[in-house]
């Protein structure tokens, strides 16, 4: 035990002397003075941050930081190095124009040039045209151009000069669809007395032809027939598919009072089929007001038994027909009655109320959901016009 302890701390040793002597080598050293002396970086190279300790000022060390700026120029190294600042900076003022002798749009008028350490600031003897923050405006001007001069002023705190850089700004670039449009629209002006307008044959020695333009509604209105005729058949099948869920969602809002009738009245003495036959009976007296799919359905199966066929067919057709579960097991109690003579129909049934009154309580439960689901988007759009309603007035009042 002692010795795997004092090999751990051995490596945690060996492991701080390795990161130590890994900052010493890779690690970003601060300088410091060195034989008393502070050295700046040259032109271009920036401010130096030195940290070091000063001793005999007081009984401890006094730590000192310290921001030296770089070297600046000043007299004839000034003087010598204008010209290679102008000739870069000459070279950034063009931005995306192809020279200063054609500047079509907005100069890029830098503000310093950091190889030299030097500020600049700019004057327009026609800021209409070249603005001091490099934006041109080329409109009214002759195909010649205008020429305009930049004072540009160098300096470095300590010395400056200033030195004019001319300029040549020039008219847009006009296409020649933008230059025919032109043309068209001073024909068109020309002898409004005129009944027609004879277009030109050639223009800047181009000839020219011309035809009717398609209407792009047209094409769109062949587009909107191509999507129909693929979303009508995706449309009737939704149709469907929402017209078999409205179905059976009445079938299952009507199977607790259908179980309920049968429970009643079989508890009354009557068979099953004379029940059957009470509830079309009672259905049909009120049929103008309302109609029940379910008794539909039990309606033709009465007239299945009244023309011959079997009883328990005809509830298991009843039952194919509707095809949703609890029918199907309400279909098979009473197959199952026929056969054993109605003994524990009555308690089938009452267990069989039980389970429909829940599916009854599920089902509005779900419809429930559904309306606070569709109730959503109303709501964020209501949201969001309140919220327009309150912040409006504050985007008003700042404009």
């Amino acid at each position: 035990m002692r010795k795997r302890t004092a090999a751990k701390s051995a490596a945690c040793l060996a492991a701080g002397i390795l990161l130590y002597l890994m900052t010493r080598l890779f690690g970003a050293s601060v300088p410091g003075p060195k034989a008393g002396r502070l050295r700046r970086n040259p032109v271009g190279g920036g401010e130096l941050v030195y940290e070091f300790l000063v001793g005999g000022l007081e009984e401890k060390e006094v730590a000192v930081s310290l921001s030296v700026p770089e070297q600046r120029l000043v007299g004839a190294q000034f003087r010598e190095a204008v010209p290679k600042a102008m000739e870069i900076l000459c070279g950034r003022i063009v931005g995306e124009n192809p020279s200063l002798l054609e500047i079509r749009q907005d100069m890029r008028l830098v503000r310093e040039i950091p190889e030299f350490g030097l500020l600049v600031s700019w004057e327009s003897d026609s800021p209409e045209i070249v603005s001091s923050q490099g934006l041109v405006d080329t409109e009214g001007l002759s195909s010649v151009g205008t020429e305009v001069i930049l004072h540009a002023r160098l300096s470095n705190d300590l010395c400056e000069e200033v030195i004019e850089i001319p300029v040549r700004v020039l008219p847009g670039i006009v296409s020649s669809g933008e230059r025919f449009q032109a043309a068209l629209e001073t024909l068109a002006g020309r002898d409004p007395e005129a009944g027609e307008i004879a277009l030109p044959v050639e223009f800047e020695g181009k000839r020219l032809t011309y035809q009717s333009r398609e209407k792009s509604g047209d094409l769109f209105l062949l587009f909107l027939g191509a999507v129909a005729a693929v979303c009508l058949p995706l449309k009737e099948k939704a149709d469907r598919e929402k017209e078999k869920k409205r179905r059976e969602e009445r079938f299952l809002h009507g199977y607790p009072d259908l179980v309920s009738r049968f429970l009643i009245l079989t508890g009354a003495g009557y068979p099953v089929k004379q029940a059957w036959k009470k509830q079309v009976f009672d259905y049909q007296k009120t049929r103008g007001r309302f109609v029940n799919p379910v008794y539909e359905e039990m309606e033709l199966t009465l007239n299945q038994m009244e023309t011959g066929t079997p009883e328990a067919r005809a509830y298991g057709e009843f039952g194919r027909r509707v095809g949703l579960r609890p029918y199907v097991k309400f279909v098979s109690l009473l197959q199952s009655s026929l056969q054993v003579g109605g003994k524990n129909l009555r308690t089938l049934l009452e267990a069989e109320m039980e389970e429909a009154l829940k599916q009854r309580r599920d089902l509005a439960r779900r419809k429930g959901e559904e309306a606070s689901t569709k109730l959503l988007l109303p709501m964020f759009l209501m949201l969001g016009i309140v919220m327009v309603l309150v912040v409006a007035p504050a985007f008003l009042t700042l404009a």
